[in-house]
């Protein structure tokens, strides 16, 4: 065999181991990975190969209280943040038991207009705020007990509590509370109703900057600029 044939021959033997070489060495990382996925359960593999026992039972066991869980609950019954749907929907207090004074309930609805200042929030007033704010308005006691305005020495109108007893002998006394005033006027005894209105509307405004309260119609619906209107114009004509 001459050299040229000799280096053919050679090349064809190294070619064949080559190939040989790469064929087996695919076989066997094929080989490697068939027994690598034989070796683990499907139980090892779902778990992430987890090898602690104790940790997989706790993680079983919960998985299991989360599937009863899920068949028994309801989602609609699921509320994402209660506090804060509690505070978009907060409860209104109950109003309390209004007293009507004897000075109020003695006369004619018809023949008296009547507002009440309160807190929204049912909140009492104290004696100290009751005092001051009746002091700086310019508010007197009579002689039951009932504050009074008078404008040109004629009364204009009268405040009586809307708690028990109604009137506000004990006001310096430090138990003195009262859930709101009644601020009203006897049509049939003031001679100029019209000027008594608008003087008891000025020293509500006042009261309501003092005390901090609204202003609410005898049926306790908010007075509006509407009613006020049309009070107006009543005792206009």
């Amino acid at each position: 065999m001459d050299a040229s044939a000799l280096r053919w021959t050679l090349a064809i033997i190294g070619i064949v181991l080559l190939g040989g070489i790469y064929l087996h060495g695919l076989y066997q990382n094929r080989l490697r990975k068939r027994i690598a996925m034989e070796t683990l359960t499907r139980e090892e593999i779902d778990s992430a190969f987890i090898e602690d026992e104790e940790l997989r039972a706790e993680l079983d066991n919960l998985s299991q209280i989360m599937a009863e869980s899920n068949e028994e609950d309801n989602f609609d019954d699921i509320k994402i943040n209660p506090a804060i749907e509690s505070d978009l929907n907060p409860v209104k207090p109950l109003p309390p038991e209004w007293y009507i004074a004897d000075v109020v309930s003695s006369l004619d609805s018809d023949q008296m207009l009547s507002y009440l200042l309160y807190h929204d929030d049912f909140q009492f007033l104290s004696n100290e705020a009751v005092e001051n704010a009746m002091r700086l308005v310019g508010l007197i006691a009579n002689s039951d007990g009932y504050m009074e305005y008078h404008h040109e020495d004629e009364l204009s109108f009268t405040i009586a509590s809307l708690s028990a007893p109604g009137h506000f002998f004990d006001i310096d006394k430090p138990e003195f509370a009262t859930y709101g005033l009644n601020c009203f006027i006897d049509l049939q005894t003031n001679s100029n109703s019209k000027m008594a209105y608008e003087i008891m509307l000025n020293k509500i405004d006042e009261l309501v900057h003092f005390l901090n309260v609204e202003v609410y119609h005898s049926n306790h619906d908010l007075l509006t600029i509407s009613e006020v209107t049309r009070i107006r114009s009543k005792l206009s004509s």
